[in-house]
Parts: C-alpha cells; structure tokens; sequence
C-alpha cells in the first residue's frame, strides 16, 4: 500500500540534519554526567526538551514515528496514536540504541563513542507484550529502525517500522464458542516504510485499510484473514474464516471482530458481532446450506437443506436483547404424499415467535402487494431471501411477553400433477389469543408448468375475539389470463363495541367514499379481455357494503390502435344504493369516444350524466359534448319529473311495543359485581326461568338494542316517525330510586336519523349512545326489616369409637356476637385494612373520544360550544346555530387547531 500527504515535505533529511546537529556537541560530554544529567542533554540533543521525564517511549515515538507522515483519516496516524496511548498507560521497558553512538534505557543512558558516524543507525525498540485495548495486543514487540545517511539523505534516508504478533482474541461471543470452542485468537504482524517514495503499509489495499497477513490461528480455522481499517478516528479490525460446525456442517464467517474508537486520552474497544455467516450441510442424507447475517442489532438467516425426498427450508431472526425469536420452518415433499381421491400432502411447515407480535395493518400491506407466499411456502426462498426475512419481520414485530405459534400445510388436488394448490396457515397470539389465518389458493390449468390461466388468491384473515374484530383481505396478485394478468381484491373488517363498524369491499370504494383509517383499499378488480399490441380492452370494477351505503361501479376501456393514432372509448358508472324511506339510486354515469391520429385528435364524443331516482322523483342531470375537428358544442341538461310508480313510506313503526319487549327480555337484565370486589359469595349459574343471580354488593344492568334512549330520533330502520321523538326508560326500586349510571352501547346512526348519501359516506357510521342504566339500589332505612336466622351446628366424632350422637346445638346471639371478633374473617387482612369487599375502580388512561364545532376555513374551535362525547350531540348543537351555519362544521376533537 502506497499513499502520501501532497502537502508534505520528505521530513527524513530534515530529521537527519537535526539529529546531527544535536548529538555533535553532546557526545563528547555525556562520559564524564551522571545519569540524570545524561538523559537531559539526550533529550535535547535528540529534540525533545530539557526535561529528564521527556526521555520516554511515549516522546520517542511521537519523535520518530512520524505520525503525520499520512493524511488524517488514514490507518498509519491512528496506529502512532494506539501505540503512544499504550506506552503511556503501561509504561513498559524499551531501548533506544545508535549504532557507535549510544545505547539508552528507561533509567540508563549508555555512551559508546564520542562523533557522529557518517550514517545515523537508530533503532527503537519495545520487546515486551503490550496491551492495547481489550481484546487487542503486540505480544512479540515493536521495533522501529531509522536510517539516516550523510550524503544523499534525500535518496537513501528511510524509516521501517514493525509491530510482531499483533494479536486479535474475542472469547465472549457464544456464536463464535460454537465454532472455536477456545475462543477466536489470531496473530499477526504490521510492517511499514518511509522513504522518498512516500509511507508504505505491508499487507496491500488503500490508505484507509490492509489485509494483514496472519501467521497463527487455532486449529479449528481454515483460511482465516484480518482485515484492519481505519474508521471514524479508530481502527476496525474484521476477520473471515471457516470453521467445521459441530461436527456436520461447515461455516464461513465473516465482519466478527473489533471497533476501537477514541475516548480521552486513550482508545476503547468494542467486539463486533459477524455481519455474515454462510453455512454448508453434508450429513449423509442431508446436505444444504444458508446465510446468517447482521442487520440493526439482529441476526436474520435462511437455510435450505434436503432429507431425501423432503427439501427444508427455515428462516429466522434473532435479536439478543431485549431477547426475541421468529423461526418459519416448512418441509416440501417430492414426490408429495397421496391422501387418497387425488388430493395429496405436499409441504407442511409451521411458525414460532417468541417476544413477537401479529401487525395486522403491515399483513393486510403484504397481501395486497401480493407477498403473502413469504409468509407461507415461498416458491424461489433463495433468491427472495432479504424480502423475505424482511417481511417476516414487518407482520410478525419485536413485542415482549407476547407468542406467535402455528402450523402450515399445503395440500394439493388433480392428476397427473396438482393443478389445485392450497396453502394454510393458522397463527395464534398469545396472550391475546388474536388468531390469524393465512391461506393462499393457485388454479394453474391446464399444468402449473405452462397454464393458460393462472388464478393465484391470497388470503389473509385476523379474528380479535377480546376487540370484537374481524379482518379478511385478499388479493388475486400474481394471477394471468394467457399473457395478461388479472388484479383485483376483497377486504372485509367487521368490528363490535366501541367504535364498531362493517365494511366489505370487492376491487375498492365509491371516488367519494373515505374510508376507515388503515383500512386496506383493494386493488379495482381488472381483467383484460383482449391485451393484443392493436386492440385492448379491459374491464375493471367494484362493490363494497358499509353501514347505511352499497356502493357498485364499473368501467370498460377498449383501444385499437394506438392513443396516439387510433380509436379509443369508455364507459363508467358508479352507484349508491339506499332502500329506506324506498328504494332509490344515485348513479353517475360517463363515457367518451376519441378518434387521434399523430396525437391530435380528430373528433371526439363525451357524455356525463347524473341521475336520481325513482322516489321522491326522478332527477337527472349532465352533459353531452361533440367536437369534430375545430367544432366544439356541448349540450347540458337538467330535468326533474314525477315517478309514476313512486312507492310511499311504510307506516310508523310502534317503538315502545319494541321497548317493552325489551324489558320483559331477560337478555335485557345483567347482573354486574362490585367493582374490585373481592368475591366472597359464589353464584350459581343462571336459570333464566328463575331469574338472574345478583351479587349482594352488586348492581343491575339494563341493556338493550332497539333505539338509543334520551336522543331524539326522527326514524326507525326503514320506518319514519311522525315527529322527532325521544324515548327512555326509568326503572325505580321499592325504597326509591337510588343511583343511576348511563350505559352506552353502539347504533347505526343511518338507522335513526336522516343522512344524506354524503353524509352516510362520510360520517361516523356507528357511535355509542344511551342504551340503558346501570343501577345501585338506595341506601338500607334504618327501619328496614330484620331477619333472624338460628346458627345452628352439629357435631361429629373424628377417630375411635363414635359416642352416642348428639343433638344440633344453637349458640346464642349473645355468644355468637363475642365470638366472631375472633374468628377468621375477624382476623383477616382484608377486615383490618377495612377494604373489606371492594375497591374503587381504576382511573381511565384514554381521554374519551371528543367532538367540537370548529370553523370550516380555520378549523378553531367556536368557544360559544363546548365539546361532545358523540357525534349526534354536536350536530344537534350546530342544528341550533342560525344565519351562520354554514360556517361551522363537526370535527373530531383531535383535529381543531389551536
């Protein structure tokens, strides 16, 4: 290696002048001083300074050593500076001999001829082991030789420098205690030159870095090398081997090894884990191999190995702290396993992940990129591995306490070769108890090796049973139609409790639907009927259910030629269904017909229409334009018409008949324990016949579904009320009322109030409203009844012959009174904390969901209104603004500005 600062000066003559000038007048005095005073004049003849502490290792290296000999940055200044550290920490013994002049030692300083030769010897010498760093140290010496001539200095003039049995020992890594049981140890030696052709570094490479060759290592290595580096101020030592692992296999490690960085005064060092570990398998039958690698703090790998007819293939990511697994192992068999009436096993598998967690929202991201066969049974493991590993790592992310487990299996249908495959996988997560199920279905006719149509679903599906969530997202990714390819998905999220909801979407949404946040919008459902070079034509579509809303739409595209020069045209429509007063139809519809030639266009036709219908009336409204050549003329219309079939609303329906039906119900009625409570009563199990059970400390909960109560409401599921009307329920008990609790459950708003389409799309679909009470009965009077009850106790004979038998005998209420201060419950924790029964429940740590009125342009708040729990209050709150209105809109709390 050869490199050299441009701005620099051959500083050997230099040094070379100096020297003689210093050394000239002092050699013939140092025979007749003393010690002490014989290394003073030798530090300053030699340049250091006139104080007899400068004559150390430390001061002779920055001397002659010259560590700016390279630009900063580069490996030669960073080694001057680990050796001068070194040597000032450990203070060892060194020598520094001239030839025919001197000889010096730490405490001596030796005369042995009184002129200076016409060639300056100098050799600098550390024989002794030197520890670096932790875990790096020169164990056989360093040496440093100057030759300074007389004459020619320029030419001849040259420094060698030599650092024997520069020794790298990791012992603490457990991967590397697999492979070389003693730990990692290896030697070897740094050499450099100064001279006119610049500073060079044995070992080959750049400025910044040198193979440095190695002459010991243990047995158990095979074509080991150390790579050391300069790096950020510091020096980066890396290694490759090979290395036998236990015994049936073989690994190549690489990037294991250590970081020494600046700190102070000295240096610090870090062990680096290997950034790579290939593997080699050859155990008889066995034979395969993988990668193990390094990324953010974790090792990722793959391994793929063969068991006769069954090839294995494993993933996995580690991550030492805070500690946390995944492993996904499958295992395809060749020929596959016959199951009988053409149906055969061809892989099974299976997933484990320990401090791992289920993401549902990057599951639903890889479905629809069409990966899901990452998670499954990948067909090309060892080239997707990265994505792979990566993929694993996104649905399935670091999470202490949890557990991901379950099995996969293929299975496959059809003769002579499976044209049917199926792929299933079902994964638990503990403790939530989240399960997910992962499946992937492939139709390849009329052969999976060339298929006219190819239909490849992936299908993943999340069940919450604690949250009330139920997730499907499919995607037909992957799929083709001879030489075109098929897209399209269906996603489903159906949600009870608070914030419940159901949404069902094949190929996407209505343009002026918004849909949940992290709900996956499928991909339009498109298929190509002709994908030729001069006539396409393709149709794509979609159909999705919420809450309130069925949304459908359509287009269909055809292109000969070109579009630049030929005919195009397309037809779209998009509809919203209501059913409620009565059927009715919103549609949009479009469509164009464009002839071009050279990208101009000739003449074209366009048509958009809106229309509405049949009740109340029928309404529609739009535009058809033509322009042929320079001619434009457009044709607007709007009409609107009575329907002659117009269906009328149904009559009222009677609420409070479905009220009191409610309240009989004995669904209605739910016993609720104290809060906190500490049990002890045991209840039975419910007889509904017989009635509900209550906890002596409990309360009653009346519950029900039929209309949000203390909210007026204006219709009834298809029906409409005569006027706006509230309804509630009151339920009382013997002594009195006693305390009330509102009970809220979740209504489809669309059910009870009047939505336009708009609004059906955009606003909350379902919201918690009143639905009952929850109620404490009214504190005992002191005048309610007492009931007396005889103690009565029996007595049985344990051991021995049994004397005659006894009466039951009845303790007084006197006698009961004093002893049960001293019985157990008397005695207990729980009586003496006088926290007896229950406790109060714990503080909320969510705020509760807020609705404002803010300002349409600004979105600050309107201070004349205070916030809202629900939605329906807010917009009754803004019902009562006047003149400015339209001003003012209901936003979600979260979103006003300050």
């Amino acid at each position: 290696m050869l490199f050299r600062g441009l701005l620099m000066v051959f500083p050997l003559p230099q040094l070379a002048a100096e020297l003689r000038a210093g050394l000239a007048p002092v050699l013939p005095l140092l025979q007749g001083l003393p010690d002490a005073e014989r290394k003073k004049r030798l530090a300053q003849a030699l340049g250091l300074s006139l104080s007899a502490t400068t004559l150390t290792a430390e001061a002779l290296l920055a001397r002659f050593a010259f560590p700016d000999a390279a630009p900063p940055g580069d490996l030669w200044p960073v080694l001057v500076g680990m050796l001068r550290a070194a040597v000032r920490q450990a203070s060892p013994d060194w020598t520094l001999t001239i030839t025919d002049v001197l000889s010096a030692t730490p405490t001596t300083v030796t005369p042995l001829g009184a002129t200076v030769p016409d060639t300056i010897d100098l050799r600098f010498a550390l024989p002794d082991s030197l520890p670096l760093v932790p875990g790096l140290a020169v164990r056989d010496g360093v040496s440093l030789v100057l030759t300074l001539p007389a004459a020619q200095p320029e030419a001849t003039a040259a420094l060698t420098f030599r650092a024997d049995g520069l020794e790298l020992r990791l012992t603490d890594n457990e991967l590397l205690k697999l492979l070389v049981p003693d730990g990692l140890a290896l030697k070897g030696n740094v050499a450099a030159r100064l001279d006119k052709d610049g500073l060079r570094v044995g070992g080959g490479g750049s400025g910044k870095g040198i193979a440095l060759p190695v002459d010991r290592a243990p047995a158990a290595l095979r074509a080991p090398s150390v790579n050391l580096s300069s790096s950020d101020g510091g020096l980066r030592l890396t290694t490759f081997f090979r290395a036998s692992l236990l015994g049936f296999g073989d690994a190549a490690v690489e990037g294991t090894g250590l970081d020494v960085r600046p700190a102070g005064d000295g240096f610090t060092a870090t062990p680096a884990a290997p950034t790579g570990i290939r593997l080699t398998l050859d155990l008889g039958p066995v034979k395969g191999g993988g990668i193990l690698g390094e990324q953010g703090g974790e090792y990722r790998g793959a391994l793929s190995f063969s068991v006769g007819v069954v090839d294995v293939r494993a993933f996995g990511i580690l991550r030492p702290s805070p500690p946390s697994v995944l492993i996904a192992l499958s295992a395809e068999f060749t020929p596959p396993v016959e199951l009988g009436l053409a149906f055969t096993l061809n892989a099974v598998g299976g997933l484990l992940g320990i401090g791992r967690a289920l993401d549902r929202v990057a599951l639903a991201e890889v479905v629809q990129a069409g990966h899901l066969d990452d998670l499954l049974f990948p067909a090309d493991p060892a080239a997707a591995a990265p994505r792979i590993l990566t993929t694993l790592g996104a649905v399935f992310p670091e999470r202490a306490g949890n557990t991901v487990v379950g099995p996969m299996f293929r299975v496959g249908w059809g003769r002579p070769v499976s044209f049917v495959t199926a792929d299933v996988g079902v994964v638990l997560e503990l403790p939530s108890g989240v399960v997910a199920i992962l499946g992937r279905l492939r139709v390849a006719l009329p052969a999976p090796q060339a298929p006219v149509l190819d239909l490849r679903a992936s299908i993943a599906g999340v069940v919450d049973a604690a949250n009330g969530l139920v997730e499907i997202n499919t995607s037909l990714a992957g799929s083709r139609l001879l030489t075109s390819s098929v897209e399209g998905g269906l996603a489903l999220r159906v949600k009870t409790g608070q914030d419940a909801t159901f949404i069902l979407s094949a190929g996407g949404f209505h343009p002026r639907y918004t849909p949940l946040q992290n709900f996956p919008t499928p991909k339009r459902l498109s298929i190509p009927i002709s994908d030729s070079p001069l006539l396409k034509i393709v149709f794509s579509g979609y159909f999705a259910l919420t809450p309130g809303t069925v949304q459908a739409g359509a287009e269909l595209s055809a292109v000969i030629g070109s579009r630049s020069t030929g005919v195009s045209g397309r037809l779209s429509f998009d509809a919203l269904v209501r059913w409620e007063p009565s059927f009715g139809v919103v549609l949009d519809l479009g469509g164009s017909f464009a002839l071009r030639f050279a990208d101009e266009t000739l003449c074209s036709v366009g048509l958009r229409v809106h229309m509405e219908g049949p009740t109340p009336c029928w309404y529609i409204a739009g535009r058809a334009s033509v322009s042929f050549l320079f001619l434009d003329v457009s044709f607007p219309f709007d009409e609107r018409w009575n329907c002659t079939r117009q269906v009328e609303a149904p009559p009222p329906p009677d609420v409070c008949r479905a009220l009191e039906g409610a309240l009989d119900d004995p669904r209605s009625w739910e016993p609720v324990l104290p809060d906190g409570a500490r049990t002890m009563v045991s209840l039975r199990a419910d007889d509904m016949a017989a009635g509900r059970l209550l906890h002596p400390l409990g309360r009653p909960r009346f519950s029900q579904h039929i209309v949000p109560l203390g909210t007026p409401v204006v219709r009834f599921g298809p029906g409409r009320l005569p006027q706006p009307t509230t309804f509630d329920v009151k339920v009382t008990f013997p002594g009195g009322t006693g305390a009330e609790q509102p009970v809220k459950e979740d209504f489809a708003r669309a059910d009870f109030f009047d939505l336009t389409d708009d609004e059906k799309l955009t606003q909350p679909a379902f919201e918690e409203l009143r639905s009952g009470s929850e109620l404490s009965p009214p504190a005992a009077a002191a005048i309610a009844r007492s009931y007396t009850v005889p103690v009565e106790y029996e007595t049985k004979w344990l051991g021995g012959e049994a004397p005659t038998p006894k009466p039951s005998w009845q303790i007084t209420d006197v006698a009961l009174n004093a002893a049960l201060a001293h019985g157990a419950v008397g005695r207990s924790l729980v009586h003496a904390l006088r926290s007896r029964y229950a406790v109060p429940p714990p503080a909320p740590v969510l705020k509760p969901r807020e609705y404002m009125i803010a300002h349409a342009g600004t979105l600050k708040a309107e201070t004349t209104f205070a916030g809202t729990s629900t939605f329906t209050e807010a917009t009754a709150l803004l019902r009562t603004v006047t003149g400015r209105s339209g001003n003012l809109q209901v936003v979600p709390a979260y979103e006003v500005r300050p």
